[in-house]
Order: C-alpha cells, then sequence, then structure tokens
C-alpha cells in the first residue's frame, strides 16, 4: 500500500502545480481584462483549457488510486477521500506527506477561486459596458426630421439618418 500512497501523492503534487500556474494565470487575467487586451485574453483563454486537461487526467489518475487504495484497506470506495485515508494512517510515515501535499494544495485552490470571481465580475463588467456601449449607438439613431414641408404642412421626410449601423434587432 505505501507504493499507492506514494504514487498518490505524487499526483497530488502534479494537481499542486497546475494549481498554482492556473492561479498565476488568473492574477495575469485580471490585468488583461482590465487592459482590454483581447488577443492576449484568448490566448491565456488557451493556455487555461490546456492546463484544465492535464488536470483532469491528473484526476482521473487521482481516482484510480484512490480506488485502489480503498480496495486494499476493505474501504468504500465512494466514501473514500485524501482526508479519510490521513486518519487511516495514523502513526505511519506517510501520514505526514500526504497530509503536508494535501494542505499545499487547499492553500493553492482557494486564492485560485476568490482570483476567479474577481475576473468573472471584471468580465461581467465589461460586457455590460459593451452592451451599454451599442445600446447607446443605437438609440443616437434617432428619427431626423428635414425641413421640407408637404401640402399638409407636416414634416416630409422623417426617417433615419443614413449613418451607416446595423439593426442588431432584426
Amino acid at each position: 500500500m505505501a507504493g499507492l500512497i506514494v504514487e498518490l501523492i505524487d499526483i497530488l503534487e502534479e494537481e499542486t502545480g497546475c494549481y498554482k500556474l492556473l492561479r498565476e494565470m488568473a492574477d495575469n487575467k485580471k490585468e488583461v481584462i482590465i487592459k482590454g487586451d483581447l488577443p492576449s485574453l484568448q490566448e491565456m483563454t488557451q493556455r487555461e483549457q490546456e492546463m484544465a486537461g492535464q488536470l483532469l487526467r491528473l484526476e482521473k489518475k487521482r481516482s484510480a488510486v484512490i480506488k485502489d487504495i480503498a480496495l486494499v484497506t476493505n474501504q468504500d470506495e465512494k466514501s473514500m477521500t485524501v482526508s479519510k485515508l490521513i486518519e487511516l494512517l495514523e502513526g505511519q510515515q506517510e501520514q505526514a506527506s500526504l497530509a503536508d501535499i494535501s494542505e499545499r494544495l487547499i492553500a493553492e485552490v482557494k486564492p485560485l477561486q476568490a482570483a476567479n470571481k474577481v475576473n468573472e465580475a471584471l468580465l461581467k463588467q465589461s460586457l455590460e459596458y459593451v452592451d451599454f456601449t451599442m445600446n447607446a449607438i443605437q438609440s443616437s439613431k434617432e428619427p431626423v426630421a428635414t425641413n421640407n414641408y408637404g401640402k399638409s404642412r407636416s414634416y416630409g421626410n422623417v426617417g433615419y439618418g443614413n449613418s451607416g449601423f446595423f439593426d442588431s434587432k432584426q
């Protein structure tokens, strides 16, 4: 079982490294969003997707190792967690290493979640600003009256000027 624990620790180390990179990217993304640098934002999103794929592969490996550990320890695999495994390893050498990497992983994930919430709010504000700007452009296309009077002394040519904007509502 010690080999499985070492394998689990290695997987958790890799996951921690991935989350650390994602957190750094999220911090950088904040500046990119504020600057409105769309090409850099697209590039960062691409790199984040690659990291997410790597994390998914690591998560599958971790689940398989946890399943094997549950089998060896005669525990229910669905209720087996890293925290529960740390408790089961009471007094063993691997307990401290597993507890340490678990704490470091949590320490990387929590700031990443906070940074993602900030970036989400910034992106929402940016989208609202774009929507506001588009609405302002649309509303500036009010009917323009010409001074051509018809026989009924009403405005002859009431319509929109040649602004060249498209009507996005159609």
